[in-house]
């Protein structure tokens, strides 16, 4: 699957954290190809910020907005990724930063590339 760094990280956030030792496993396995190695931590300069009211968020280069990044992803972690976002959209929790993936995951409507 090819992701952005804001993708990722939203994916990250909402991974479940509790399931069958099978799923368990699967999203040990997600979180580990999600996260940002040290070598794209410095190439994308991502860091943490705090705004002026106390919030923390994590901040990247501007231009690399919109860089696709192949992360690996077997189709049982595509399933957990669809069955949550399914999951928040019944419940009416999805964001707008959702929506790509949304978009990806369950309308199968490939991203742009830059």
């Amino acid at each position: 699957m090819r992701l952005t760094i804001a993708e990722r990280m939203s994916l990250l956030d909402m991974l479940p954290v509790q399931g069958n030792i099978v799923t368990l496993r699967a999203i040990t396995s997600l979180r580990l190809n999600l996260s940002m190695s040290e070598e794209e931590i410095k190439e994308y300069e991502i860091k943490t910020v705090r705004s002026e009211d106390g919030k923390v968020f994590v901040q990247w280069a501007p231009e690399f907005d919109k860089t696709r990044i192949d992360i690996p992803m077997s189709d049982h972690e595509k399933g957990i990724v669809t069955r949550e976002i399914l999951q928040l959209d019944q419940q009416s929790k999805l964001t707008i930063n959702q929506l790509p993936l949304y978009e990806y995951f369950v309308d199968l409507k490939e991203p742009e590339e830059t």
